[in-house]
């Protein structure tokens, strides 16, 4: 369903075109956000930064030596890349993918390339090489709703250009047309055959290769009357037959050979047939994605044409997932190290001569898209030498010398290879047109030799450059119903050194690195189970052990194949070393660079690389508490308490409940006061308050004075005979406010006076038993023992309290010996916060969090300390405690969208990263911006009295 619109959006943006064609020419680098925050304002906005996009948005490179801009990044929204006037868009659709996988932790979920004339809208999890839309500014007013996520309330946009919907819909239709033959007992493989024959024949007239709509008139003629034998099939008959054909009916169909029209064994089709047949041939085939319309295809021939609708499939962009580190990345650093005209035919030579393997190819789809990104390889060299020439014209056309053949494939299905041949035969023909060269398209190479029918556990592999590829994952409980008894024992006879519980994917690993050159590469999308026991040792394990180095993988993610399985994505180097390492983390949105990936797919974290965030530092949230100095003379018990104040009762105001960090886990009482003297001027409080400053004159003045005489001393040793030395003078200093704390933390007592209650924890943790964070009122003082949080909320209070927050502490924290020790510093200010959390989630954390203060509290009310509550954690069994803080902790990993399967030290190290090289605003502490308010009111309370 559109979005609705209204009069006045359209007149924004006729305004904005307006604006657009009289006053803008279309500069990239000076118009740019000029026209970006008027199309900002077009939609609804005050502008972009008030909307919450940021310009100029910095990325990390590929390879992290430098910073990339993104023209805009709204995150979770859109992320836009300008060009300037009359740029053709398609060549840069490469740097906005790369810079969309990139924008993590806020990749938006669409990809707008501008050139100040026309919009090229992208959904990369939908489809990679085309846009869902293509809108030119002057249909902007009437088109809106393609851009319709950029509405202050976000809708959902209509696109004219989803391709993966008619392919869906072509695969259902040919479909229906194959049942049909079945079920009037048409010999499946005749079936299948004449199928994939009429989809080429459709492909052909629509992308030019045959004349006319030839096809689709010989089934229209075929309804009426006519012979379909005589028609369709002996339409087939002349694509099968060398040269053009001179005369007749089928005049100028050209020979198309490729081994699919080699056998063309006819019948006569029922009017039904032709019906279904006519009506598939309304589908505008040159919008049908090959890539995945084989897949549906396929996947539909048991299942029916309702299964080709929601059937899923491998997307583009999890294939580019390995075609881009194995293929591209290097091949592109090779371009951009070239320099002569020389160098760059040499790389034309070696890139005709490259191979690609896919041992488990099923119906070709990774084997189209690594041969489109060669081509647009090749194209990229070509330019490069167009550039280089000083002489002649720079436009002349090109020729193409990669060759499908050079694209191998081997699997056990024989119609899925069959697929896969076609598919491979319209990428010639679509690269072509995509690229603008001269290639010759027919006849159709015959593949028949390249992407074969085998068992790739069995059968000799051909030479190739990089393998890549999807291998079946199954069960190995499942595998001897599935493949039977006998062939599994082939399998253990073959391959002794898979046992165990592995799955049927990893017997594909080691048969992969074994069969690649030094040097070589290869990359998988598999079960996740192989970072794992005996999967692990039988696949990767064995990569590693044998020369090989992970350096891109994805730990895990669900599969776009199948939203039940969850995959990790791998792809290695032979003998030699790839750097950077990149590991993807929290289901691909997460990027660690790393020195080293292991083979249960994770990093030896050092979290000393993270970064301080200043979105926790300011405003400051974390405090140390109070440090007295001479604890004998500002901290009173009860008794010297009453005895000041029963003499003095306006002392009150600088007296003190006080609360260390031991009192807080231990004791469930207050029964310590601090002497806090904000006064800066001695002689105020000794008029208002005599006697609180007799005390301090008789119990902390004079040791002030000893602390000064030592330092003094100190200082007249230390100048004899070093004429360098720089003497001490904090004491000295001092001595003009003597009657205050040591630390007062002036900073942190107005922070916390101004909150209902603070959080608070003890500094100093034990190895055994982690930080226990509680609320406490403001009117006590925490002393130093004490880390304080000016948060006042259940979410903060959750995420403190969580596994995350406390993986994140061991990390990063001091120790004592061997006990940990919470530091400002080192843990809060690197601590990253949920970014992305829905109010939903963060309600969910907040209400997990007032069921554990109120089980607290009510543990605390029969005189159970924290530390005793929480020792009973060590001790096996039910535990009330125990459960609520694992509710928790998936909640918490759930608001930040974790993977729980992940390190959370490496997810949070690589979420840290992010948002310090990102240029987005960032949520910092506390429930805050979710509009969420304490819910509860427990704390530490001061004592009656």
């Amino acid at each position: 369903m559109a979005p609705m619109e209204s009069p006045t959006l359209r007149q924004r943006i006729d305004e904005f075109v307006r604006y657009r064609q009289e006053f803008l020419s279309g500069d990239e680098k000076g118009e740019s956000q000029i026209f970006l925050d008027r199309l900002f304002q077009a939609f609804g906005h005050s502008g972009v930064v008030e909307a919450g996009a940021t310009l100029e948005h910095r990325l990390k490179k590929k390879d992290d030596k430098g910073t990339s801009f993104a023209d805009l990044l709204w995150p979770g929204r859109c992320l836009i890349e300008m060009k300037k006037s009359g740029v053709d868009l398609l060549q840069h659709y490469r740097q906005a993918f790369d810079y969309w996988v990139r924008a993590v932790p806020d990749r938006p979920r669409y990809v707008i390339l501008c050139n100040f004339d026309e919009f090229w809208i992208y959904d990369f999890n939908v489809q990679l090489d085309e846009p869902m839309d293509r809108i030119p500014i002057g249909k902007l007013s009437q088109k809106w709703d393609a851009l319709a996520f950029l509405l202050p309330h976000e809708q959902k946009p209509s696109f004219g250009n989803d391709l993966v919907e008619v392919t869906r819909e072509a695969a259902a239709q040919v479909t229906s047309v194959f049942r049909t033959l079945r079920e009037r007992s048409i010999d499946r493989a005749q079936a299948q055959r004449f199928v994939l024959q009429s989809v080429m024949a459709m492909f052909a007239q629509d992308i030019g290769l045959l004349p006319g709509h030839i096809f689709s008139q010989a089934v229209e003629d075929s309804i009426e009357g006519s012979s379909s034998y005589d028609l369709i099939f002996g339409l087939f008959r002349e694509m099968n037959s060398k040269g053009m054909t001179p005369a007749g009916r089928f005049k100028g169909t050209p020979y198309f050979n490729g081994g699919l029209f080699a056998d063309i064994s006819g019948f006569d089709l029922e009017r039904d047939e032709l019906i279904r047949l006519h009506k598939a041939c309304q589908t505008d085939w040159s919008a049908v994605r090959p890539e995945i319309f084989g897949t549906l295809f396929e996947t539909s021939m048991d299942l029916g044409e309702r299964h080709a609708y929601g059937a899923h499939f491998t997307s583009q962009a999890d294939i580019a997932l390995v075609v881009g580190p194995t293929i591209v990345d290097p091949w592109r650093a090779k371009i951009d190290s070239a320099s002569t005209i020389a160098d760059f035919d040499r790389l034309l030579g070696e890139l005709s001569d490259f191979t690609v393997l896919d041992p488990a190819c099923g119906s070709g789809n990774f084997l189209y898209v690594a041969y489109r990104e060669i081509r647009r390889l090749e194209r990229d060299i070509h330019q490069k030498i167009a550039e280089r020439r000083r002489s002649g014209p720079k436009d002349q056309g090109t020729i193409s010398f990669i060759h499908t053949a050079n694209f191998h494939g081997i699997d056990n299905n024989e119609f899925a290879v069959e697929i896969a041949k076609v598919t491979m035969m319209l990428a010639k023909k679509l690269s072509s047109v995509e690229l603008h060269d001269d290639q010759q398209v027919l006849p159709l190479e015959n593949l028949d030799s390249s992407i074969i029918a085998a068992d790739a556990l069995f059968a000799e592999w051909p030479k190739a450059d990089v393998i890549v590829g999807n291998p079946p994952y199954m069960g190995r409980r499942r595998m001897p119903e599935e493949l039977s008894p006998e062939y599994c024992q082939r399998l253990a006879d073959r391959y002794p050194n898979v046992k165990g519980v592995s799955d049927f994917v990893t017997y594909w690993f080691p048969l992969a690195h074994d069969h690649l050159e030094d040097g070589g590469r290869a990359g998988f999308v598999a079960t996740n189970s192989i970072r794992d026991n005996q999967s692990r040792i039988a696949s990767l394990d064995y990569v590693v052990d044998h020369g090989g180095h992970i350096f891109d993988a994805v730990s895990s993610k669900p599969w776009s194949g199948d939203a039940a399985v969850h995959v990790s994505i791998v792809n290695w180097s032979k003998a030699i070393e790839v750097t950077p390492k990149i590991l993807w983390l929290n289901n691909g949105d997460l990027r660690l660079t790393t020195d080293y990936i292991s083979s249960s797919l994770s990093s030896e974290v050092d979290a000393r690389n993270a970064k301080p965030l200043a979105c926790n530092r300011r405003p400051a949230t974390c405090f140390q508490g109070q440090t007295p100095g001479i604890s004998s003379g500002y901290l009173i018990d009860r008794i010297r308490r009453r005895e000041i104040l029963s003499r003095e009762p306006s002392s009150a105001q600088f007296i003190h409940p006080f609360l260390g960090g031991r009192e807080l886990l231990h004791d469930v009482a207050i029964d310590r006061w601090v002497v806090d003297v904000p006064d800066a001027d001695f002689i105020q409080l000794q008029t208002s308050n005599p006697r609180l400053a007799a005390h301090l004159t008789k119990n902390v003045l004079p040791e002030r004075e000893r602390l000064l005489e030592a330092e003094q001393e100190k200082n007249r040793k230390g100048a004899l005979g070093n004429p360098k030395f720089r003497p001490e003078s904090q004491h000295r200093l001092f001595m003009n406010r003597w009657w205050q704390l040591w630390r007062r933390r002036t900073e942190m007592v107005d922070s916390i006076s101004n909150l209902p209650r603070y959080l608070a924890t003890s500094r100093h943790m034990t190895e055994n038993r982690s930080a226990i964070f509680a609320f406490v009122d403001p009117r006590v003082h925490p002393g130093d023992a004490m880390t304080v949080f000016a948060l006042d909320d259940e979410f903060s209070f959750g995420v403190l309290s969580s596994s995350v927050h406390t993986a994140w502490l061991r990390a990063r924290c001091s120790h004592i010996k061997s006990d940990p020790r919470y530091t400002s510093t080192t843990v809060w200010d690197s601590f990253p916060w949920p970014q992305s959390a829905s109010t939903q989630q963060a309600v969910a954390v907040s209400e997990i969090g007032a069921e554990i203060l109120q089980m607290r509290e009510e543990f605390l009310g029969r005189g159970v300390s924290l530390a005793k509550q929480y020792n009973t954690l060590k001790v096996p069994g039910r535990n009330k405690i125990r459960d609520l803080h694992e509710k928790l902790d998936g909640a918490v990993i759930s608001a930040y969208g974790f993977n729980k399967d992940d390190d959370l030290v490496a997810q949070l190290l690589a979420l840290n990263l992010d948002l310090d090289a990102s240029s987005a605003a960032r949520r910092g502490p506390g429930g805050s911006s979710y509009g969420l308010v304490k819910v509860t009111d427990f704390c530490i309370s001061p004592p009656i009295g």
